[in-house]
C-alpha cells in the first residue's frame, strides 16, 4: 500500500530523469552523521547540520518533486503560515534584531524536509537517532564513572544542555520500550539494555520537563495505540512490566539518586500547590506572570518576535529573589509565542500541532511502529511547556527529527522498487 501523501512511482521516475550529484546512500549517511553530532556539542552539531544541508542542496533537483508533495500537506502549510506570521511580527517588535535572530533559529526546522525524502529508510533514521542517544549516554557515563568534568562540573547531564540530555534520553527510552514489544525476541535482547541505559541517562540529566513529558507520553501514547491498533492491550501490559523491571534495575544501581529525585519532585509539587513554590518553580511562575502581563498590552498580535525582554522591562511581579528581568525568554514555548506573536501566532501554532497530530495518528494506524516517533513528539510538546524550545536549536532539532519520523510517507519496499 503506497502512502496517499506521495506518488512514490512519480518521484522515482523523476529521480531517474534527473542527475543526482550526491546519491541517496550519501544522503542517508550524512543524516545519521548529523544526528550523532547533534547531542555532543555546539561545534559538532553545527558541523553535522551544515553537512546535511549541503547534501540536501546538492540533491535539490532530485528532491524537488517530493518537497512539492510535502508542501501540499495541511500541517506543513499551517507550519509555514506560523513561521510567516512570526516573521511579520518583527515589524512591530521593540527589538527587531533579536526577532531576526529568533527567526533565523527556526532554520533547524529544515530537518523535516531534509529527512522527508528518506522515508523508505525510516528504520535507518530511527536507528540513527537511537545511536546518537547512545553517544550522549557514553558522555554521561564518563562523568559518572570516571569523574570527567566540564568547566569544573560533572558531565552527567551531557556537554550541551541538561534539558536536551533529558529530552533525548526520555524519547529514546520511549522508543526502546515500544520496540521491545512490537519486534522479535532478537531485537528485544538489544532493546532491554538500551532502555536501561536511557533510563540512567534520563535520571542523570535530572530535568523536570523531560519527566513531565515522559509521564504524559506513557499515558497518551498507549491510549492512542490501543485505539488505532487492535490487540495492543497485551503489548501494553508487557511494556508496562518491562518498564517496571527497568526502574527496578535503575533503583538497585542508583537507588539513592533516584529516591532523591522522586522526593524532590514530590516536595516541589506539594509546595507549589500550597503557594510556597521552590526557587526554580517560583522563578518560572514569575516569568510566566511577567510575560502574560506584557501580552495583555497587545493580546491579538503580540509584542513582536524577539520583543519579550523590551516589553517586560517596566513591569514588576514582586519577585524578590533576584532580577527576574535578566532572563531572555519566559521559559515556556507556548507562553512565549502568545506574548510575542499574540493570539494569532499561538492559534496558528496550535492549529498546525493539531493537524500534525491527526496525520501522525493516521500513520500509527497504518504502521504501529510509528508510535515510537509519535511518543517522542508527545514528550517534546509536553516538555515545551516548561522551556522555550522555539528559541534554541538544541531543543528545536530533536522536535523536528521526531516530527519528521512521525509523519513522513509510509511506503512498502515493493512500492519503492516499482
Amino acid at each position: 500500500m503506497t502512502h496517499p501523501w506521495v506518488r512514490e512511482r512519480d518521484w522515482r521516475n523523476a529521480q531517474r530523469a534527473t542527475r543526482d550529484l550526491v546519491g541517496e546512500p550519501a544522503h542517508l549517511i550524512a543524516t545519521i552523521f548529523a544526528m550523532v553530532m547533534e547531542p555532543i556539542s555546539t561545534a559538532t552539531a553545527s558541523i553535522g547540520f551544515t553537512t546535511l544541508v549541503v547534501v540536501g542542496l546538492l540533491r535539490a533537483p532530485v528532491l524537488w518533486p517530493i518537497w512539492r508533495a510535502m508542501a501540499r500537506e495541511l500541517w506543513v502549510k499551517l507550519l509555514l503560515l506560523w513561521i510567516a506570521w512570526s516573521a511579520l511580527s518583527i515589524a512591530w517588535s521593540p527589538d527587531p534584531m533579536t526577532g531576526i535572530d529568533r527567526l533565523w533559529n527556526l532554520k533547524f526546522l529544515a530537518w523535516i524536509p531534509l529527512l522527508w525524502p528518506l522515508h523508505h529508510r525510516w528504520k535507518w533514521l530511527l536507528g540513527g537517532f537511537l545511536c546518537a542517544t547512545l553517544v550522549l549516554q557514553g558522555i554521561q557515563m564518563s562523568g559518572v564513572f570516571f569523574g570527567v568534568t566540564k568547566h569544573g562540573a560533572l558531565v552527567t547531564a551531557g556537554l550541551r544542555h541538561p534539558t536536551m540530555a533529558g529530552i533525548w534520553n526520555a524519547i529514546a527510552l520511549s522508543c526502546w520500550l515500544f520496540l521491545s514489544v512490537v519486534v522479535g525476541w532478537r531485537t528485544l535482547v538489544l532493546a532491554l539494555p538500551m532502555a536501561v541505559a536511557c533510563a540512567f541517562g534520563f535520571f542523570w540529566a535530572g530535568q523536570r520537563a523531560a519527566l513531565v513529558g515522559i509521564i504524559v507520553e506513557i499515558a497518551l501514547a498507549n491510549v492512542i495505540l490501543a485505539l488505532v491498533a487492535p490487540g495492543w492491550l497485551k503489548k501494553a501490559i508487557t511494556r508496562g512490566l518491562i518498564g517496571i523491571g527497568i526502574l527496578c534495575v535503575v533503583y538497585v544501581v542508583a537507588g539513592d539518586r533516584l529516591t532523591a529525585k522522586v522526593s524532590q519532585a514530590t516536595r516541589e509539587v506539594g509546595q507549589s500547590l500550597t503557594g510556597d513554590a521552590p526557587l526554580v518553580m517560583e522563578a518560572r511562575l514569575a516569568l510566566w506572570q511577567l510575560s502574560l502581563a506584557a501580552w495583555e498590552r497587545a493580546p491579538i498580535i503580540g509584542t513582536g518576535l524577539g520583543g519579550y525582554q523590551r516589553a517586560t522591562e517596566g513591569l514588576d511581579v514582586n519577585y524578590g529573589k533576584g532580577d527576574i528581568h535578566e532572563y531572555l525568554t519566559p521559559h515556556s514555548t507556548y507562553i512565549g509565542i502568545l506574548t510575542e506573536c499574540g493570539i494569532v501566532g499561538l492559534g496558528l501554532f496550535v492549529l498546525w500541532s493539531v493537524a500534525f497530530a491527526i496525520k501522525a495518528i493516521q500513520c500509527v494506524r497504518i504502521d504501529p511502529m510509528r508510535i515510537g516517533a509519535l511518543g517522542g513528539t508527545i514528550i517534546w510538546f509536553s516538555a515545551a511547556a516548561f522551556d522555550s524550545f522555539n528559541t534554541r536549536g538544541v531543543f528545536l532539532t530533536v522536535g523536528a527529527i521526531m516530527i519528521a519520523l512521525a509523519v513522513m510517507p509510509l511506503v512498502r519496499e515493493s512500492s519503492a522498487q516499482r
